[in-house]
């Protein structure tokens, strides 16, 4: 596997993106690199706590006098001959969330971005939503007139069975849950074009496999992608932050359970040949991991000479869609 940099001219911005074989998976962040509130993630992590990551998290990622992390909020786009996938929907725009300022009521490139690689909201196939927190919704729905629409028409969207029905009930008794994601981000694909809610292992389509990740939420899943150069596997929300790999203790809800499904996420990437695509690191967002006496290190891919959109390598899988369809 190879990672290029796509540069987006007309938007200023440049976009990472790997490639295997006819397969690609570019990065397109809904926000980049911001810095976030520690103790908003983890709630019981110290100053020393803090000092410390800062010491051992790659630079610039954590600010211990600050009290801040750097986050991104990572939405990946997969081609195949077989399917466009999107992985994850951001926080989306015009949403209200009074309570995450930023958040609140967004107006971005995102889906200009999209078309700049290609990729219309009607040519994806599949969007898997790993759970149902609000900055990973977003982009299920676009606020047509008084209505939110389904961003992607054409597109399953799926999601665990687990997941749905979790958030389903405790949106009937809290209809504000999930900062007013579950009404305007969730709600309106069930009534619409519905969830494909599926088993937390299951096999959504040719080479991309759910995983069960549970702890942050409790029916959420990793996904992963096989190509013929190995795995890519998404993490979801199982780790947050480059700081959690040096210390499996630093977690946020249900931390038994997020620790152990952390762990094991982590023993089945550096075991074999996977490259990891987190939700939430700042760039360079695609690497491997590498064991180091009791903690992790997540090593980035070495990121090639600035590629370009490949026009040809994309109409011949579209090409090869069309013909399956």
């Amino acid at each position: 596997m190879k990672v290029v940099r796509q540069p987006i001219a007309e938007l200023g911005i440049e976009l990472e993106r790997l490639e295997s074989g006819p397969v690609t998976v570019t990065c397109v962040p809904d926000m980049a690199n911001v810095a976030w509130p520690a103790q908003s993630i983890f709630g019981e992590l110290s100053a020393s706590d803090l000092e410390r990551a800062e010491k051992d998290a790659p630079a610039g990622t954590v600010d211990a006098a600050g009290g801040t992390v750097r986050l991104s909020f990572n939405c990946y786009v997969i081609e195949t001959p077989d399917y466009i996938a999107v992985i994850d929907g951001g926080i989306g725009d015009g949403k209200e969330r009074p309570h995450r300022p930023a958040w609140h009521r967004r107006e971005t490139l995102f889906l200009d971005t999209l078309k700049a690689i290609g990729i219309a909201a009607e040519d994806v196939d599949i969007v898997i939503n790993t759970h149902l927190h609000a900055d990973h919704v977003g982009w299920n729905t676009r606020r047509e007139g008084e209505t939110w629409r389904p961003t992607f028409p054409n597109a399953r969207y799926v999601v665990s069975e687990t997941e749905l029905s979790h958030w389903t009930a405790v949106h009937a008794a809290q209809p504000d849950a999930l900062h007013g994601a579950f009404a305007d981000s969730v709600l309106p694909i069930i009534e619409t074009v519905g969830f494909e809610a599926v088993a937390s292992d299951a096999q959504v389509a040719v080479g991309l496999k759910l995983h069960p990740a549970p702890g942050h939420s409790p029916g959420m899943v990793a996904v992963a992608l096989s190509t013929a150069d190995g795995e890519v596997l998404f993490l979801a929300d199982a780790i947050h932050h480059p700081l959690q790999l040096s210390d499996n203790d630093i977690v946020c809800e249900d931390p038994e359970l997020a620790r152990t499904t952390r762990l094991a996420l982590l023993m089945q990437a550096v075991g074999g040949d996977v490259v990891l695509a987190p939700y939430h690191f700042p760039a360079p967002v695609f690497g491997r991991l590498k064991a180091e006496a009791a903690s992790f290190r997540f090593v980035p891919l070495d990121i090639e000479a600035t590629g370009h959109p490949q026009t040809t390598r994309r109409a011949e899988c579209a090409d090869q869609r069309r013909t399956k369809a």
